[in-house]
């Protein structure tokens, strides 16, 4: 990458109390604007509590929300225990499955190909080209993807990764401060948002992380791969 190219910026946290109080305003205008469609609480992009969507299409949701000082604003995402679960064994299954192949079959299997797709006179576009599924004996006679989904199976039955709810601060964002949210819920959608904004407030909007783990009962038992599968077949939860 050329340096000149570099886009470079000012966190909002690095900005003047006048320009952080200026943005608050106007998000809080905004905030206000959308009441009809999320309540008052906070702001999004993005579609909640779309009708008809299955639950496990709703396990994350990024919005936005007024500090409590009169000039922050919080750049928030919000994930379930639930992927952040299956995030978690599904790095594990990449990382035991990659230990047991060479270089040479890695560089292999992630050679992908580019094909020109389109070109309007200006630029080029390409499709991507991904070589065929190869069967390795290191892997038992599998791909690599059927050698994680199994390596994944086996992380949740029988060394579940540990899930804690937590709230972490990121001071790089350009817009807001940056916000990681953990919930133990099965899915995401108004009540859950608005309980994790309101629980933050009480916890001083400070990193915390609870001592307990989310229980293993509220996590799930199967991959993430089975339960989009069995999402797909059986359609609209709920």
């Amino acid at each position: 990458m050329r340096r000149g190219n570099r886009r470079r910026f000012t966190p909002f946290s690095s900005l003047s109390r006048y320009r952080q109080r200026d943005a608050f305003v106007r998000l809080r205008w905004k905030i206000l604007g959308d009441k009809s469609i999320y309540g008052g609480l906070f702001t999004s992009h993005l579609v909640l509590d779309e009708p008809g969507r299955p639950d496990i299409y709703r396990q994350w949701f990024d919005f936005l929300f007024l500090g409590l000082d009169g000039h922050s604003i919080w750049n928030a995402s919000i994930t379930t225990g639930n992927l952040r679960f299956w995030e978690c064994a599904e790095d594990l299954a990449t990382e035991q499955t990659r230990s047991r192949l060479t270089e040479a079959e890695l560089e292999e299997e992630y050679r992908w190909k580019f094909s020109p797709a389109f070109y309007d006179g200006r630029q080029k576009l390409y499709r991507v080209i991904r070589p065929e599924p190869r069967r390795h004996a290191a892997l038992d006679g599998l791909t690599v993807r059927e050698y994680e989904e199994k390596v994944a199976s086996e992380i949740l039955r029988e060394t579940p990764p540990v899930i804690h709810e937590s709230f972490r601060l990121d001071n790089s964002y350009q817009y807001g401060i940056g916000l990681e949210i953990i919930v133990d819920a099965p899915f995401i959608d108004h009540t859950v948002i608005e309980g994790a904004i309101l629980r933050f407030q009480e916890l001083g909007e400070i990193d915390w992380q609870s001592p307990e783990p989310i229980p293993r009962d509220h996590l799930p038992f199967q991959t993430e791969a089975v339960a989009m599968t069995a999402a797909a077949h059986h359609g609209p939860q709920g």
